[in-house]
């Protein structure tokens, strides 16, 4: 039988979006390359770009902007989850100046609901927002696809929490309003911190939800990997065995996700993200990028409406034609068929 490694391993998740730190990065700076070369001739003046560190602010940004939407709609935490690694993947081979996050941003709630099975009537969430109308959310629906490569499913830490969460009920049963508590705080920092934070690219969701724990409470996580006894050699002298090292390389990574998750605390949502000072603050950028769009697809109802009678007008292929047709000589099927055409019956002649 598969362990959860290799059956997370086979996921789409592993396999198109998990990066290491450096990679990301490097990929980043590539789509702000490409995105910058296709939109300098289409632009006169051309204007001053972003860069990736600024475009990497801006994701964050707008991804804080989906959340609140997303809470601002009613809508439960693994849709609001999903929506949002769908515009974090979407903008890792897409650049905003390419295509408008606001318009990206209802479009991934919309379909974070579709692939999640949550039923929500299109007209109902287009209401929700100002001057949006549902042609405006269906517009960057296929786009979205595309820039995800199609990898709908999502592995979020919640499942992985819950099931640590049984566990340490079962351990430390005289500790329940620690583990309740410790429950509720790691829930929040999964709730945030790690769909504002490039984690989901770095990190398998139990070494997450492990990592959120470790903020909460660290002898909770010494409960659940407990460090390995040290192995004694025939002197009798304390040696490291194989155990510590699988035991030592875990911690590693959990505590690498830990500090990343430690960048955006769950306090930041209101007493930064949601201060009058950073939404100042990022005017200049938002000016920047209004600045620097590629205005061929700035309108994305337009741009899906050209494609679409682009794909209209486009000649037809002929209908495949047969090798005889094409070079003169008859199908042999062909004399097999008349054969059984002109036949006294389909099933060949009478025995008698």
């Amino acid at each position: 039988m598969a362990t959860e490694d290799e059956r997370y391993k086979q996921s789409s998740q592993f396999r198109l979006w998990s990066f290491s730190p450096t990679n990301l990065q490097e990929l980043q700076e590539k789509t702000n390359s490409l995105a910058k070369q296709q939109i300098i001739p289409r632009l006169d003046p051309v204007p001053e770009f972003l860069t990736p560190e600024e475009e990497a602010r801006l994701i964050k940004f707008f991804t804080v902007e989906l959340i609140r939407a997303a809470q601002f709609c009613e809508l439960p935490t693994e849709i609001r989850s999903t929506a949002a690694i769908f515009l974090r993947r979407f903008y890792v081979t897409n650049s905003l100046m390419t295509y408008p996050p606001t318009e990206l941003l209802k479009t991934s709630l919309f379909f974070g609901c579709k692939a999640e099975g949550f039923y929500i009537r299109l007209s109902k969430l287009a209401e929700k927002f100002p001057n949006t109308t549902s042609e405006q959310i269906l517009a960057g629906e296929y786009l979205l696809c595309q820039g995800i490569r199609f990898a709908f499913d999502v592995r979020h830490p919640f499942r992985a929490l819950e099931g640590a969460i049984l566990e340490l009920r079962k351990r430390v049963p005289d500790d329940e309003s620690r583990v309740n508590s410790a429950h509720t705080r790691a829930r929040e920092i999964l709730k945030f911190s790690a769909l504002v934070t490039d984690v989901y690219f770095h990190f398998t969701p139990s070494q997450i939800m492990m990592a959120s724990l470790l903020m909460v409470d660290s002898g909770l996580v010494d409960i659940l990997l407990p460090r390995p006894a040290e192995d004694v050699n025939q002197t009798g002298g304390r040696v490291t065995g194989t155990h510590t090292d699988v035991y030592d390389k875990i911690m590693t990574t959990v505590e690498s996700c830990r500090a990343m998750l430690e960048d955006e605390p769950p306090e930041r949502m209101s007493e930064y993200w949601g201060t009058p000072e950073i939404v100042k603050s990022m005017k200049p950028l938002r000016k920047k990028l209004q600045k620097c769009r590629d205005p061929d697809r700035a309108n994305l109802v337009e741009l899906q409406r050209a494609r679409r009678e682009q794909a209209a007008t486009k000649p037809k292929k002929p209908n495949s034609t047969s090798d005889g047709a094409v070079f003169g000589d008859a199908d042999p099927r062909d004399a097999k068929r008349r054969k059984v055409d002109t036949a006294d019956d389909v099933f060949g002649p009478s025995l008698g």
